[in-house]
C-alpha cells in the first residue's frame, strides 16, 4: 500500500464547514425526490474514527457511491455541481449560464416541463443551515433559508406571491434598496444577489458553497486551481511531496510555456504583431524525473510533458493533488467523481484513508466519492457500511439513490459479496450482451 506521510503548516482549528444533507429532484436522470444523507447510523458503532462528532449528530467523513454504467452516480455529482453555480452565478449577469445547463427529467411527459428543487443542510461555524430553491428553465420560482441552533428559525422565504426575510439576520437597508432598485431579477437568487453587496450572512451562505468542489472529467474541473496554487511556493512544495509520497518518481513541477511564435507556422507567423513576438503561451505543465548513469546514481534531471508523456493515472492523480491538498488544509466537502479512473486500488484507498485519519484530516474534510471499485467495500477496515450508497435505474430510466444501510444485513454480511449477486442493486444486466453478434 502506497505511504503518505503529509504534513500540513495550519492552525489545529476546526473550520465547522460540513455538509449533513443533499436533497433534489427532476434532474436530469432523478425523477422523483432523492435524498443524499451524511448523518451517521446510530446503529453502527464501529469505525468511530471515520465520523465527524457535530453537537446533535455525527456526519460521515466519507461516502462511497455505487452503480452500473449510466445508472446515475456522475448526474448525482453534477445536480450537486448545478445548485452550487446557480448560487455563485446567478446574480452575475456576465457568468449567468444556468438555464443551458439545467436538463430535467425528459423521459416522462409530466417532469419535462415541471419545476425542480434543490436543498442543502450545512454546518457552518457550528450553526445548522437549510437553504434550498426552485426553479424551471427560465426563472427562480421559490427560495428559503432556516437557521437552527436550538430550534430552526426562518430567515428568508420567497415565492411568486410573497417575500419575506428576518430583519434580524438579514441587512434591511441592503435589501430595500434592492428592493426597490428592482435587482432582485427573476432568474437570479437573493441570497446570490444580497451577497454581492456585502449582506454578511449571504456572503456566509456563499462560502459554505465556495467551500464544496466537485472534481469531475465530464464537468471539465479536472485542473481548473493547479496553475494557481503552483504559482504559491508553499503549496508547490505540498504538491511535489504529495506526488513523490504516492511513488510517482516525479521531483519538480513547471508550467510547459513556449514562445507564441513557436507554435504558429506560415503566414500566421508572418503575420504577428512585433508586441506578441516573444510572448508566451501556456501549453499544460512539465514534470522532472531524475536521471541516472549505468551506476543507477543520478547525474540530472529530465522534463517529461505531462499530458502527452506520463499515463492517464499519473495526469488523474496529479489533477487530483491540489483540490485533496487545499480539503484537508481547510476542511472543505470534496466531490470527486469516478475516483478510481486511471488510479490503483491501493492508491485510491489512500486517498481515503486520507480524510478519515485524525492526523492527516484535522479539520474534519468531507470525501464523497462514486467509484466501481467493489475492493473499496470489500475491505473490512476502510468503511462502515452507512457511508455506502447505492444508485440503481428502473426500466422507465428513472435513477434511484438508496444507502445500504436500509438493508436489514446480518453483522457479519459480506457487503462486498452482497453487492456483487445484485442484492442492492446498482450492478449490470448482463445476461443478453453480445446475443446477437454471430447472427
Amino acid at each position: 500500500m502506497y505511504c503518505f506521510l503529509l504534513i500540513f503548516a495550519v492552525e489545529i482549528l476546526k473550520s465547522n464547514i460540513m455538509l449533513v444533507q443533499f436533497k433534489f429532484n427532476n434532474y436530469k436522470c432523478f425523477k422523483d425526490e432523492t435524498v443524499f444523507n451524511v448523518v451517521a447510523s446510530k446503529y453502527y458503532k464501529d469505525k468511530s474514527e471515520n465520523l465527524i462528532q457535530a453537537p446533535q449528530y455525527s456526519l460521515l467523513r466519507t461516502a462511497a457511491v455505487y452503480g452500473a454504467n449510466a445508472s446515475g452516480k456522475t448526474k448525482l455529482f453534477q445536480a450537486f455541481y448545478f445548485m452550487r453555480e446557480v448560487v455563485l452565478t446567478s446574480a452575475d449577469n456576465q457568468t449567468n449560464t444556468w438555464q443551458k445547463n439545467y436538463s430535467p427529467f425528459l423521459l416522462d411527459n409530466n417532469s419535462e416541463n415541471a419545476s425542480s428543487t434543490f436543498e442543502v443542510v450545512f454546518l457552518k461555524d457550528g450553526i445548522q443551515y437549510r437553504y434550498g430553491f426552485e426553479l424551471n428553465s427560465n426563472h427562480i420560482l421559490a427560495e428559503w433559508l432556516f437557521r437552527k441552533k436550538s430550534k430552526e428559525i426562518r430567515i428568508l422565504e420567497f415565492n411568486r406571491h410573497d417575500t419575506y426575510y428576518n430583519e434580524h439576520y438579514i441587512n434591511t437597508k441592503i435589501f430595500s434598496n434592492l428592493s426597490s432598485a428592482k435587482m432582485f431579477r427573476e432568474n437570479s437568487l437573493i441570497i446570490s444577489a444580497l451577497s454581492m453587496w456585502n449582506d454578511e450572512l449571504s456572503k456566509n451562505i456563499l462560502d459554505w458553497f465556495k467551500h464544496n468542489s466537485v472534481i469531475s472529467t465530464s464537468l471539465n474541473t479536472m485542473t481548473p486551481n493547479l496553475r494557481t496554487a503552483l504559482n504559491s511556493p508553499t503549496m508547490k512544495t505540498k504538491i511535489i511531496d504529495f506526488l513523490l509520497s504516492a511513488d510517482l518518481g516525479i521531483s519538480d513541477v513547471t508550467p510547459n510555456e513556449v514562445p507564441l511564435e513557436e507554435i504558429l507556422t506560415g503566414e500566421m507567423r508572418e503575420m504577428m504583431p512585433n508586441d506578441a513576438i516573444g510572448k508566451l503561451i501556456n501549453l499544460g505543465f512539465n514534470v522532472v524525473h531524475r536521471k541516472y548513469d549505468d551506476q543507477h546514481l543520478p547525474i540530472g534531471y529530465v522534463k517529461f510533458r505531462l499530458e502527452s508523456d506520463e499515463s492517464y493515472g499519473t495526469y488523474r492523480f496529479f489533477s487530483l493533488a491540489e483540490p485533496i491538498i487545499n480539503a484537508l488544509e481547510t476542511g472543505s466537502v470534496l466531490w470527486i467523481d469516478e475516483i478510481d479512473n486511471g488510479l490503483h486500488y491501493d492508491l485510491v484507498k489512500a486517498l481515503v484513508a486520507l480524510f478519515q485519519s485524525d492526523e492527516t484530516n484535522i479539520h474534519d474534510a468531507q470525501l464523497i466519492i462514486n467509484t466501481h471499485n467493489i475492493s473499496l467495500i470489500d475491505d473490512a477496515v476502510l468503511f462502515r457500511r452507512d457511508q455506502v450508497f447505492i444508485i440503481e435505474k428502473n426500466r422507465y430510466g428513472e435513477a434511484f439513490l438508496i444507502p445500504v444501510s436500509d438493508f436489514s444485513l446480518r453483522e457479519s454480511a459480506k457487503v462486498g459479496k452482497l453487492y456483487r449477486e445484485g442484492r442492492f442493486g446498482g450492478v449490470p444486466y448482463l445476461e443478453d450482451l453480445g446475443r446477437n453478434l454471430n447472427k
